[in-house]
């Protein structure tokens, strides 16, 4: 059974974020600018629903299953932010379906998506035919209806695009439950982020599943054990473990591995760093950049991000673009980036 309860220790927290500056421990990143749009956008609406012309008995309706479905119940602003799979689609005349399959990596943020699935649900079937999934990779989407709560999608006869090198695109079984938020709601996205709307505990559970949901408790602290090292070289962390067992009282240092603030998830105020420390600071405004996986030039900050197992270097500063940030973050390293004083 995966340990829940490493997560809650760090949860109970809420601290940090990153920049870079050219000092000893710190790199100056730029501070991106915002506007009033949001920096993930959705895929685009389905088309208009059409059938395939096999028959079907007049008693199953399947209409109630209109909606957006994803992998652990994310909503689609947790898809956009995080990385994860989106079904989104609607029912009509009881077994007509239209819709879309979308899905996008974490930390990489590639995409692939299958635009204007149609068909007609037979048995609580469908079997769709793909021929580019936006990676050139083509095959079967096998839909099973199982009950009202759970949809499997397995891609049968999947072929790969010899020139497709990353591998990315549709395959395998995905399992997925209806989201949380929206339910019903096909093609609309919310006016306000999920985290605004969302309550600590939300946020914890968020966080455990999209970090730790498919770890064992063994493979946690195998994991945490491995990453000491890099803790253990980096000349601010002492300062940082008595920041948390001091100020927000944790016990077990060891198992805090989580991201210092929900950054990604909710918008701060100024206020809420009013106490903290500017070395806190300067972490929860790096945290935004290695959340996405930004490879620090800085040795102690290049330490302290390998020494969180969420933590996955892939991008060089050069090759990072601010795009990556969705509207929270934009907003919080606005904020951040103006309270930095940690030299």
């Amino acid at each position: 059974m995966k340990n829940k309860t490493i997560i809650m220790i760090i949860c109970t927290l809420t601290l940090s974020g990153c920049v870079k500056t050219n000092t000893n421990y710190s790199e100056n990143i730029k501070t991106v600018q915002t506007n009033e749009s949001t920096a993930d956008t959705k895929p685009e609406t389905m088309a208009q629903a059409g059938t395939t012309g096999i028959s079907q008995t007049e008693a199953e309706n399947y209409e109630g299953y209109t909606g957006l479905w994803t992998e652990s119940s994310f909503s689609h602003e947790e898809v956009l932010s995080y990385g994860g799979l989106e079904f989104s689609f609607q029912v009509t005349d009881k077994t007509k379906l239209n819709g879309y399959l979308f899905m996008q990596q974490g930390t990489t943020e590639r995409i692939a998506e299958i635009d204007n699935i149609t068909g007609k649900i037979i048995n609580g079937e469908l079997n769709y035919k793909y021929d580019d999934d936006g990676w050139g990779g083509s095959g079967i989407l096998h839909i099973t209806f199982t009950n009202d709560n759970a949809i499997k999608i397995e891609v049968q006869d999947y072929k790969i695009k010899d020139t497709n090198l990353s591998g990315y695109g549709f395959s395998g079984v995905y399992q997925l439950e209806r989201t949380k938020l929206n339910k019903g709601d096909v093609g609309e996205k919310s006016s306000e982020t999920t985290a605004n709307k969302t309550t600590e505990p939300d946020l914890f559970d968020v966080i455990y599943k999209k970090y730790y949901a498919p770890w064992t408790e063994s493979e946690m602290q195998n994991a945490i054990a491995e990453r000491k090292q890099y803790r253990d070289q980096c000349s601010f962390y002492p300062e940082v473990s008595n920041y948390l067992e001091n100020v927000r009282e944790v016990r077990d240092i060891s198992s805090v591995v989580e991201p210092l603030y929900f950054t990604d998830l909710k918008i701060y105020q100024k206020q809420d760093f009013d106490q903290v420390p500017p070395l806190i600071i300067h972490l929860a405004k790096n945290e935004i950049y290695a959340r996405h996986g930004y490879i620090f030039k800085n040795q102690d900050l290049n330490n302290y991000f390998k020494g969180q197992i969420w933590y996955e270097p892939s991008i060089t500063a050069e090759n990072f673009k601010d795009s990556a940030f969705n509207q929270n973050e934009q907003v919080n390293l606005k904020l951040l980036s103006s309270l930095d004083t940690y030299k």
